[in-house]
């Protein structure tokens, strides 16, 4: 909170919309336990953090948008990008996506496998 900091935390997955026609369920399946990975890994964050933290969940198929939307909306600077265990080339394209559609700051993170 000093020099009036706010730090807001969320959770940014892959985008499931092109499989979604399959509606098969290793698709579901899938999207589901990464979806409650993601709030686990949300939670232990929040607990284990001793400065106030606010959470944000974005559910959408037009994630550039809709993350652009929330960066206006919240007045957002920097978004902070980590990543686990992914290999370079897969991680730099995903990364540089959110460089390139997003209009701020984008530092990206590895992120230790505990």
């Amino acid at each position: 909170q000093q020099m009036n900091t706010r730090i807001t935390v969320a959770h940014i997955s892959a985008d499931y919309a092109e499989l979604d026609y399959l509606s098969d369920s290793l698709t579901k399946d899938r999207q589901s336990s990464e979806v409650i990975a993601a709030k686990a890994m949300l939670s232990r964050l929040v607990e284990d953090c001793s400065i106030p933290l606010e959470v944000r969940a974005i559910v959408s198929i037009h994630r550039f948008k809709d993350v652009e939307a929330l960066i206006a909306r919240e007045g957002v600077d920097l978004l902070l990008l980590g990543h686990q265990n992914r290999p370079f080339g897969v991680f730099a394209s995903f990364g540089f996506e959110f460089i390139n559609h997003l209009s701020i700051d984008v530092l990206i993170k590895h992120v230790p496998t505990p």
